[in-house]
């Protein structure tokens, strides 16, 4: 689902660049999407990308 990738994608992102970055649940609670579905479409993507998460 590209809202899913999408916010996955945030999520990386975030934790990657920002030493505080927010909860899996604060994201479930601003995405609507529950903290465990959160948690696994961020796991997804980490390993679709090898966790290569450099530019």
């Amino acid at each position: 689902c590209p809202r899913r990738t999408f916010l996955a994608s945030l999520i990386l992102a975030s934790k990657f660049i920002e030493d505080y970055c927010c909860t899996n649940r604060a994201w479930a609670k601003l995405s609507g999407l529950a903290p465990r579905e959160v948690t696994r479409c961020e796991v997804a993507l980490g390993e679709a990308l090898d966790w290569r998460l450099w530019v």
